[in-house]
Parts: structure tokens; C-alpha cells; sequence
């Protein structure tokens, strides 16, 4: 019995050498490997070719096929299926702390107090870094009590 190898398996089946290897690792072709100068070959057998070969064409064919073959023709309506929508992803932990009307928090981050002072964000960052203004970081975020806020503004 003479052995093929990857290549003329392939055109044997009509597929790929990459689909030879699919095959191989989902266990439907067995495969002898034997040395060579660059390394290991594969070898398969006639037999377990013709085999698989004969599976392959007693499968029935999965999705819509065009022409007589059963498959709806152009044209033909297919129903949609009902989908319930995704579920919401869970809120992000910055979000989730943000349940307080921002009017009253006792502390602001410098985009809240823009916000609710009407002052220029980059006015605000600038007297935070000179001093006028006080802040607090937790981690990178500076927040500013909302007292100092107040205090800041009626000084202007």
C-alpha cells in the first residue's frame, strides 16, 4: 500500500492542505509522520482518504443552497426571529458612584464644577495647580469640596 502525502491528499479531496490539517486534528484522517530532510512529513493512507472522502459527501449540506436543491429562491420571505434585547452591561464603577444629583455633592471632580460654576474648565485647573483653588486626588482624580468651591467663586 503506497502512502500519499499532505498535497496529493489535498487535491485528492478537493480541499486545502490546511484543510488536511483541520481534518487531522479534529481526528477524522489518521496520519503517518516519517522523517525527511526538513523535518517530519505526513503520510496518509489511500483507504482512510477514500473514507473520509465518502463521509464528507454523505453529510447534508447545512444553511441555504441556491437552485432546486430544496433552499428558498431569491425573493422568497423568511420570517425573523424574535430576539429579546441584550441585558444593559453592568455600570462602570465611576458611573455607579454618580448616583447623587450633582447640585448635591459635597465634592466635585474639576468637570462637575465647571459645570455647576459656569467657569472654564482650564480657569479652573489653572488655580487648582497655583493654589487659589484647593483640591484633593483620589488616585487621578482631583476633587474639590464643594465649600471651596464657593469660596473660590465669591473671592473672583
Amino acid at each position: 500500500m503506497e502512502l500519499m502525502s499532505k498535497r496529493e491528499a489535498a487535491e485528492l479531496l478537493g480541499v486545502s492542505t490546511r484543510g488536511i490539517e483541520r481534518a487531522v486534528r479534529r481526528g477524522h484522517l489518521n496520519v503517518v509522520y516519517h522523517d525527511s530532510k526538513h523535518g517530519k512529513k505526513a503520510w496518509f493512507s489511500p483507504g482512510d482518504l477514500e473514507r473520509y472522502r465518502a463521509q464528507q459527501l454523505a453529510r447534508i449540506p447545512v444553511g441555504f443552497m441556491t437552485g432546486s436543491s430544496g433552499g428558498p429562491t431569491i425573493g422568497t420571505v423568511i420570517p425573523m426571529v424574535e430576539m429579546q434585547p441584550r441585558p444593559l452591561a453592568e455600570p462602570q464603577r465611576r458611573t455607579m458612584a454618580k448616583t447623587v444629583p450633582i447640585v448635591d455633592r459635597l465634592a466635585l471632580t474639576i468637570a462637575e464644577a465647571a459645570q455647576l460654576s459656569g467657569l472654564p474648565r482650564k480657569f479652573l485647573v489653572e488655580s487648582v495647580r497655583s493654589g487659589t483653588l484647593k483640591s484633593a486626588k483620589v488616585g487621578r482624580i482631583a476633587f474639590i469640596k464643594r465649600s471651596d468651591l464657593n469660596e473660590f467663586v465669591q473671592r473672583l
